[in-house]
């Protein structure tokens, strides 16, 4: 091959490389920020479902102003959130003595009961244990019943489901960016090659 025409074949290469790895990092980048903005979508949507539970928790605990009241809680918090399994609750008194409680213990550890807040909203807490993603907040609620102590309502969710969506969709991304780079790549390099040829006969 002529010392020109390899040249030339060389820039081509070189011009193809480079619009290659511009087209790798932005799609990279786009990826990247798909996967973020889905991550904050399922954390804001599991924050205000969780709140919405201690709100409604709050509401319940605001109208025990008597022992009968009290005695009543634990139905009342069961046929308020017994019917979604991926909910885990866990009510307790001052000296931690379970009032209430559903769901598997993986999911209300103690370094969540531990730190309550003080007031909503709650901050959100992620964890993983045996396996499987929680989420989940704790707080500190009062009774209006005389002399009562206040208790600690837990809340989590069970967001494995979300866990296995997004692992699948970062490995749907990670092979489209692959492929639609390698693409770029052989399309930029024909297109590079023709390009300064026709710019040499020029």
């Amino acid at each position: 091959m002529p010392p020109a025409a390899t040249a030339l074949s060389a820039a081509a290469d070189r011009l193809a490389a480079l619009l290659t790895v511009a087209c790798a990092v932005l799609l990279s980048l786009l990826a990247a920020v798909g996967v973020l903005a889905l991550q904050l979508h399922f954390e804001s949507r599991d924050r205000e479902q969780l709140h919405d539970h201690l709100r409604a928790a709050r509401a319940l605990l605001a109208s025990v102003d008597n022992a009968g009241e009290l005695a009543a809680l634990p139905a009342r918090l069961q046929a308020s959130f017994g019917d979604e399994p991926e909910l885990a609750v866990r009510v307790q008194g001052a000296l931690d003595q379970t009032l209430y409680e559903q769901g598997e213990p993986a999911a209300l550890p103690a370094r969540l009961l531990a730190h309550p807040s003080a007031a909503q909203p709650a901050p959100l807490m992620t964890w993983r244990q045996d396996g499987r993603a929680w989420r989940g907040s704790a707080v500190v609620m009062r009774m209006p019943m005389p002399g009562a102590a206040p208790l600690t309502v837990a809340m989590s969710l069970d967001i494995q489901p979300h866990e296995g969506f997004m692992r699948s969709f970062r490995w749907a991304l990670m092979g489209y960016v692959l492929l639609t780079t390698l693409a770029f790549a052989l399309l930029a390099r024909w297109a590079t090659r023709r390009a300064l040829m026709r710019a040499e006969n020029y």
